[in-house]
Formats: structure tokens, C-alpha cells, sequence
């Protein structure tokens, strides 16, 4: 079915958009305006340059200076950015945008269907590590200033959404294919890069942009201080250094609540281990969907979800969330702890010296990786940990450097998490992992009408937990907490809210 966004939303929607400059005088629900605004962040950009941009953590100090064509809100729903409206045809193979005029890079150039079009053709050449989402697009049309036409080699009803992010972010042509663009951002977001205040490993701090376009976000600075190590965000938000931050371990957001930090319960990921190497590539064992069954079955994910997590969040044993047409409640607890089970698993497999390498990472509680090496170990796997360096992880695992990892990952609506998680080019399946029967329900869940596609969601929601692709062990609660002196709204499907999702309190 065809989707069309007009221009003219609800007043909310396009309260975000408009080039209205708010008012700087305080109301009853606190100040207009506030000179700085401290986020605790896990990690910082590789690279400013906006084809190389990423999701999560990330998501923020892109947004911070980078214009999406297109916005989600919080509650996930699509509204007007840089597009004013998106219209597509042809059986969602062809997206017409109309372009919002009067827009101007930070570095004086002008906003037009020309800097789309270089700007997605930069996409694509640059191999970003969400560069699958621009793979489709096979050529951009430029009818007018303000008319940029999308045509698509196959159908794509979810490339709305990828304009939100980093196939979306709109840099200045003409420091696209500089060097400079790596360290030195140049767009036309609400901020503008502090070069001077800004320190590799430490913090990122962004100025207003004088000139932005659109409603100016109320604080004059925002600072991003890295802080990988949960327990120095946890003591930076108790001592006041940083306003806002994500916690990640239960027992660090009991301590949260106990100072008085404010915080809204929310479930965006799903958790648990990656079988990337389904093909038995590096590790040829894993070919074998017995062993895959049985490192699956050998984990006691309640335990887990009860001590480690302290009982905050879901059991599950699917990758598709609540709420999408491929979700189906009668699979989130197919996968039931059983040792013994594992054991003969690996026996049939001829598999019993089994020898697993697991990678590790800060953003984990500890105890998590404790607690799968030991259930492994409890059926005969040797496990052996690699660690990895802040903002190794997402990279390496993209990369196709490891058969196997623990990892959460966003849950999406069902298309999008098919080109993420399961399609042959997903940036989640690096090995590039298909089979026939699979390739046929992704292409009627891509190009079938409404009730087809439901169906094909559903099967191969199914295919994916018969088959062990993943083993999936909870939909965990998200925390983010910040402090009095400001308001928060989460974003859907987001490990931390968008930049625009701040406000004063006056407190």
C-alpha cells in the first residue's frame, strides 16, 4: 500500500519543524532556554563525516548537528524535517520528497534536492556501517530545487524510517569528500561542533548554530562526556557532573532510585547471543543447528533475568517485538533451560569438545558473561573471553571478526528488523547468511500486499526460532535516568533519547 505524509500534520508534529524561533521567557512548566545540558555517553563518532554515522548511543551527536530528511518522534511516529512531506509509488519502489526551502548548511551553502542527492550518493560509495539502508536506491532525481524523486531497485516500505537516521542525515556538499568532514561536522542541525572545548576520549561539547533554520533547542551548549564505565556514570549523575545518562546494570539503577534520579521504564532491545557464523565459516561446528540448539538450551535465562537483571524485563526466545505482525506469544518461551538436553545435543552433533571463544564488553554487567561461561562450561564447552576496547564491538561483530557474541539490539517494526537482523545484506548477519526458503518470504514480505506480508512475517519469525539463528534470552528494561533539572521523553526504539527529547525544568 502506498504511504504518503502530507505536510500538514497535527500542530504537534509540526511544532518541531517550523522556523518559528521559540520564546525565551519561562513558563509554569519551567525555563524556555537553559545554558547547558551534560548527557553521559558510552562512546563518541569514529568519524563526523554523516554517511558514517550510527545508531543507539550514537544517534544523538549526530542528530545534534546533522538535519534528518526525516524525524521520529518519540513515540516512534514519522513527522517532517528537511522533508516537508514523502510520498511513495510504484509499489514503494519510487519516494518523491518534497524539501523544505530557505535551509542552509552551517557553511553558507544552500539546502536543496542537489545536496540530497550528493548526499545519498556519498551514502553509497562510502560503506558506512549502515550503509545496507542506501543499497536499494538506485538513482536520485532532482525535477526541482525542492523536489528530490527516490527510485529503488526493489520495494522498500520501511525507507521512511532509514531517512531518519544515518542514510537521512544531510551534510554541506561541499565538505562531503574533504577530509575534513572527519573530524569537523558541517550541517545544518541545531548546534554546531566546539572544536576548542572538545577532547578526544573525554567529551564533545556542541554550540548553538546561530543560524539554524528551524525552532532553536532550549539549552545554548550540550556537552556529551564519555563515560564507558557504568559505575562513573552512575557516580557522575548521583554528584551532579552530568544531567542525564543510560544505566545499563539493575543493581546501578537501584542505586539510581535511591538518590532521587528520575527515570521512565522502557523496553527497546532485545538481548542475547548471535550466531553470526550459521554457515560454519570460522567455526565450522556452528553449521550444525544441533550445536546451535545446544548452547541455546544449555543457557538458564530466568536465573539470569532474576539475579543479574533483578527481574527487570521479559523473557523471550524471539527477536520480533510485541506489537509487529511477526510476533507470535506462543514462541517467547520455546527455548527452556535443559542441560541435559544440550549435553545429548552435542553428542549427536559429535561436538562434545566443543571450544567456544566469547567475546566481551564493558556495556554488559559482568556477571552475565559469568553466568553463560558457566552454563557452557556445565555441558563440556571450553569458553575462552576475548575482550574489546570501547567502540570495538558493534564494529568487529559488523565486521564478520567473530562466529559468535552476546549483544542487544534494537526491536524495530517487522521489515526493518528483517533488513537489519535477518535479510542476506543486514548489517546484523555480516556472514551473509541465506537459504532459499527464508529468500522466498523475505521477497513476499517486501513486496506483498498488507496480508502477505503479515503472513510472511509471521513465518519467518517462526523459521528464525526453529532454526536457532539467534537465542534470544530477554527483552531487558531500559534505563535512563537524569536529574531534577531537567525533563526527559524516551524515544521508541532508541538506546537513548534524541537530541531534541530535552527540556529545562528551572529545578
Amino acid at each position: 500500500m502506498a504511504a504518503s505524509v502530507p505536510a500538514a500534520l497535527s500542530v504537534w508534529a509540526l511544532s518541531a519543524c517550523s522556523s518559528t524561533p521559540q520564546s525565551s521567557a519561562s513558563d509554569e512548566s519551567g525555563p524556555a532556554t537553559a545554558p547547558l545540558l551534560r548527557i553521559g555517553s558510552l562512546q563518541e563518532p569514529t568519524s563526523y563525516d554523516p554517511a558514517m554515522a550510527n545508531e543507539g548511543h550514537l544517534a544523538p551527536v549526530y542528530q545534534a548537528v546533522y538535519d534528518p530528511l526525516i524525524r521520529t518522534q518519540p513515540d516512534g511516529s514519522l513527522s517532517p524535517m528537511l522533508a516537508t512531506s514523502w510520498e511513495a509509488s510504484d509499489g514503494n519502489k519510487t519516494y518523491t520528497l518534497k524539501l523544505r526551502t530557505g535551509v542552509s548548511f552551517s557553511d553558507g551553502t544552500p539546502f536543496d534536492s542537489a545536496a540530497v542527492k550528493a548526499n545519498i550518493e556519498h551514502f553509497k560509495t562510502a560503506n558506512g556501517p549502515l550503509g545496507s539502508l542506501g543499497k536499494g536506491i538506485q538513482a536520485v532525481e532532482t525535477p526541482d530545487a525542492a523536489t528530490a524523486v527516490l527510485r529503488l531497485s526493489a520495494p522498500d516500505p520501511a525507507l521512511p524510517y532509514a531517512l531518519t537516521n544515518a542514510l537521512g542525515y544531510m551534510g554541506s556538499p561541499k565538505a562531503l569528500a574533504t577530509p575534513g568532514i572527519k573530524t569537523q561536522p558541517v550541517g545544518s542541525g541545531p548546534y554546531t561542533l566546539d572544536a576548542a572545548n572538545t577532547v578526544a576520549g573525554s567529551k564533545i561539547t556542541f554550540v548553538r548554530n546561530p543560524n539554524y533554520w528551524g525552532d532553536k533547542l532550549p539549552y545554548d551548549k550540550v556537552e556529551f562526556q564519555i563515560l564507558t564505565d557504568e559505575t562513573a556514570r552512575l557516580n557522575a549523575l548521583k554528584s551532579g557532573q552530568i544531567d542525564a545518562g543510560v544505566l545499563n546494570r539493575p543493581a546501578s539503577g537501584n542505586d539510581a532510585d535511591s538518590a532521587g534520579l528520575q527515570h521512565k521504564p522502557f523496553n527497546i532491545n532485545w538481548e542475547g547471543i548471535f550466531f553470526f557464523d550459521r554457515d560454519g565459516t570460522k567455526m565450522p561446528q556452528l553449521a550444525d543447528v544441533r550445536v546451535r540448539q545446544a548452547l541455546t538450551v544449555a543457557i538458564d535465562r530466568e536465573t539470569i533475568l532474576q539475579n543479574v537483571y533483578l527481574g527487570r524485563g521479559t523473557l523471550t526466545s524471539q527477536t520480533f517485538r510485541p506489537g509487529t505482525n511477526g510476533y507470535d506469544a506462543s514462541l517467547d518461551d520455546v527455548y527452556k533451560y535443559d542441560p541435559e538436553k544440550a549435553k545429548q545435543l552435542l553428542k549427536d552433533a559429535g561436538a562434545e569438545n566443543l571450544a567456544v571463544t566469547l567475546p566481551v564488553t564493558q556495556v554488559f554487567d559482568p556477571a552475565v558473561y559469568d553466568a553463560i561461561e558457566q552454563n557452557w562450561k556445565d555441558i563440556g564447552v571450553k569458553v575462552t573471553r576475548l575482550q574489546w576496547g570501547p567502540g570495538q564491538p558493534i564494529p568487529a561483530m559488523q565486521r564478520g571478526d567473530v562466529p559468535i557474541s552476546y549483544m542487544a539490539v534494537s526491536q524495530s517494526n517487522d521489515w526493518r528488523h528483517i533488513v537489519a537482523q535477518i535479510a542476506p545484506s543486514a548489517p546484523w548477519n555480516p556472514f551473509k547468511t541465506q537459504r532459499p526458503e527464508l529468500d522466498a518470504l523475505i521477497t513476499k514480505a517486501q513486496a506483498g500486499d498488507d496480508s502477505t506480508r503479515a503472513d510472511a512475517d509471521k513465518q519467518i519469525n517462526k523459521y528464525i526460532v526453529d532454526n536457532y539463528w539467534f537465542s534470544p534470552l530477554y527483552r531487558p528494561q531500559a534505563s535512563f535516568y537524569w536529574n531534577k533539572s531537567v525533563d526527559v521523553q524516551v524515544q521508541a526504539e532508541q538506546a537513548v533519547p534524541s537530541i531534541y527529547n530535552y527540556k529545562p525544568t528551572g529545578q
